[in-house]
């Protein structure tokens, strides 16, 4: 695989060769999957990233955007679109794009224009009309990849049609990926780029990272990681290796990191969130990543190390949680998006009123939510959330 900005093409322009058509499906996702990790080390790699996106899934055009709570925009990346296009959604049409309203839907999930809003009456819009049109865009599918009390960060794919079920399913095999890259982003943005002394760039993480090898020997660890394994209470260093107390998660980490020897084929998405729970039920959630391709190389290989574990505690970021909730309890879409909006909202009616149903539907949504989580109240669901937010906060 080619890697580095000079030798990679961007191949959203090119003209695909005989041998880029025949190329396995399965082999092609891989390489865009690794693109999408590289990418959290090297921000410029995101554009011909979103290249190959738009190129895989079949769309005309790809963008990564980041907004604040009302809508307004804060950066977008964006690849297929022309600079003057590019420029004119900075500077005026982003705060017309109807695509804002993916902040209420959970994390993970793929959308199209028609969730919020029906075509026909897209199509009368002044977005559409003067911004869409001329580029003979016609839909989008959007996922909402990450969403704090002042931000939300989405991907959209643009295309010259109404989003179709081949585009869904190309796409949702990279959504987790997606959510994953922008998390730890988020704990390597505000820190020295990975290519310079590991050791460094980890210590000044807030969250715990341990660097690990393929039989999950320690080979470094940073000062808050230390500080959980003095704990001797949900990770041990057992002779050198990293040890869950869980034994469960334990299992679940063993295999991950013997996994990441072979580095993105092995990674699933029901090994990589590890929610840790203390003696005193305080809770913590682990996130793992294989540092074996590409640009995650540079990190890892003065120690050995073919996975990193960033381990921090819960703190309250509803939209972070929702994923985990969602699979340790079994929570259904729907049910999901209650709990959600619950937390962010508060009561019945207000819930209600932003999801645009019924009490009666909320209500029903409600009393399965407890009886799934054994839970009573609207501010136990708070706890219980805040329990299982984003586990790479730096």
């Amino acid at each position: 695989m080619m890697r580095g900005t000079a030798s990679r093409p961007t191949a959203f322009r090119k003209v695909p060769s005989l041998t880029d058509k025949q190329a396995n499906p399965d082999s092609r996702l891989l390489s865009i999957v690794e693109d999408i990790y590289d990418s959290t080390f090297d921000s410029g790699l995101a554009k011909q990233t979103l290249n190959r996106i738009a190129e895989f899934t079949g769309a005309r055009a790809a963008a990564l955007v980041v907004k604040d709570a009302i809508g307004d925009l804060r950066c977008s990346r964006s690849a297929g679109i022309s600079p003057p296009f590019a420029k004119s959604y900075l500077e005026t049409y982003g705060q017309f794009d109807p695509t804002h309203s993916i902040r209420l839907f959970n994390t993970g999930e793929v959308h199209s224009t028609e969730d919020w809003l029906p075509i026909e009456t897209f199509r009368k819009t002044q977005f559409y009309n003067e911004w869409a049109r001329p580029q003979r865009l016609e839909d989008a599918a959007t996922v909402l990849l990450d969403k704090t009390a002042n931000s939300f960060a989405y991907i959209g794919l643009a295309t010259d049609r109404v989003v179709d079920d081949r585009l869904r399913r190309r796409l949702r095999p990279i959504v987790p990926h997606l959510v994953r890259a922008v998390l730890i982003r988020q704990v390597l943005q505000q820190q020295a780029r990975l290519a310079s002394p590991i050791e460094h760039t980890l210590d000044g993480l807030k969250a715990a990272a341990f660097l690990l090898d393929g039989a999950g020997h320690i080979t470094h660890t940073n000062e808050s990681g230390r500080d959980v394994l003095s704990r001797r209470d949900f990770l041990f260093n057992e002779h050198g290796r990293l040890v869950a107390a869980d034994p469960k998660l334990n299992r679940i980490l063993r295999d991950a990191v013997a996994a990441s020897v072979l580095g993105d084929a092995a990674t699933r998405s029901e090994s990589i969130a590890l929610p840790f729970v203390a003696l005193d039920g305080e809770r913590f959630v682990g996130h793992l990543l294989p540092l074996t391709s590409g640009e995650r190389r540079k990190s890892g290989i003065a120690y050995d190390a073919t996975a990193v574990l960033f381990v921090s505690k819960a703190s309250l970021d509803a939209p972070a949680a929702a994923d985990i909730v969602k699979k340790v309890f079994r929570l259904t879409p729907a049910e999901t998006r209650v709990l959600l909006t619950v937390v962010e909202f508060g009561g019945v009616s207000e819930t209600a009123r932003n999801l645009d149903v019924a009490e009666s539907t909320v209500k029903t949504h409600l009393g399965r939510i407890f009886t799934k989580t054994d839970t009573r109240r609207q501010a136990d669901l708070v706890k219980l959330v805040a329990a299982f937010s984003s586990p790479v906060r730096s």
